[in-house]
């Protein structure tokens, strides 16, 4: 019609994912940890183009130079086997984000099944699923990923699994997330508990949305931000986890880690501190990135825990 006014259309409210990083960037700790996370992201990518030795270098041991301090050869000094510190260390970045991703990603997608069937469903399904939850938090995990890497380590001996590498690495990978999941499916069911009344979800029945689209769509979109804490907090748990189980000589003697260098290296810690020392920082540095990112993922996306 001549004459009329065009009227705008409303702005878009923001997502809440949106919200949540306005929330995440004024956190301090959060972004503190968002910066050392990204660090161990990037060294560990670089890793194979700045260390300046290979993490099999043990060329400093023909010449005498084991147990050698900190110097321009070598940065971080060597340890008692000839091994470049500074070399070994960020060799290890990539190991500990692989057993720290990939425990948690098989801990996830386990608990987030499992958590949301029990919330949807209900009834005896929900009955079940969470005893078979609480049951897997009281195995006492870290015994028994000692007591499976050990006895799987003896039985692969003279068979073809014996040529696969880092079998070890990958065998605690998988014990860390089978038995991780437990967290994650109790945050998922109160969430799909919660989210499966919301007036959205209601909407979309009346609409004829089927359930698959209703559990996709609707409801585990708006459920992420709640699980994605708990992963993050569980990657730095992970992290230590296959940190201790190297330590005590468990671990894939294939594979560069932090625990391994400290397995190594402890015994020498009066007379060569620099061999324990530097993967000790790393281990630090690390965990307490994801820890920090954890606790400014909750605030942002979970204000009301801060009231």
């Amino acid at each position: 019609m001549e004459g009329s006014i065009a009227l705008a259309a409303p702005p878009r409210p923001p997502g809440i994912w949106r919200q949540g990083w306005f929330r995440f960037r004024r956190n301090r700790g959060g972004m503190l940890g968002l910066v050392l996370v990204g660090l161990v992201v990037l060294v560990a990518l670089t890793c194979f183009l700045v260390a300046p030795y290979d993490p099999n270098d043990q060329s400093a041991m023909l010449r005498g130079a084991s147990r050698q301090g900190p110097s321009w050869a070598h940065l971080l000094g060597t340890d008692r086997n000839g091994y470049d510190v500074l070399s070994r260390v960020l060799y290890g970045a990539p190991t500990a984000l692989a057993v720290g991703l990939g425990a948690m990603l098989i801990a996830s997608i386990l608990g987030t099944i499992i958590g949301g069937i029990a919330g949807y469903v209900g009834g005896m399904v929900d009955e079940v699923l969470m005893r078979c939850a609480e049951f897997f938090l009281v195995i006492p995990v870290f015994i028994v990923i000692l007591a499976v890497v050990r006895l799987f380590g003896i039985m692969v001996v003279g068979t073809a699994l014996e040529r696969v590498p880092h079998l070890n690495l990958m065998t605690i990978i998988a014990l860390l997330g089978l038995f991780g999941w437990p967290p994650i499916a109790r945050m998922a069911r109160a969430e799909f508990l919660r989210l499966k009344q919301a007036d959205f979800v209601e909407a979309a029945i009346c609409i004829g949305a089927t359930r698959r689209d209703i559990l996709l769509r609707h409801i585990l979109p708006n459920a992420l931000p709640s699980l994605i804490v708990l992963v993050a907090l569980g990657i730095g748990g992970a992290i230590l986890a296959e940190t201790m189980v190297s330590f005590l000589g468990f671990g894939d003697p294939k594979a560069v880690s932090w625990g391994q260098l400290l397995y190594f290296n402890y015994e020498s810690l009066k007379v060569a501190p620099w061999g324990s020392v530097a993967p000790g920082v790393a281990i630090f540095v690390t965990v307490l990135g994801f820890n920090l990112l954890a606790d400014g993922l909750t605030d942002a996306f979970n204000p009301r825990l801060r009231q």
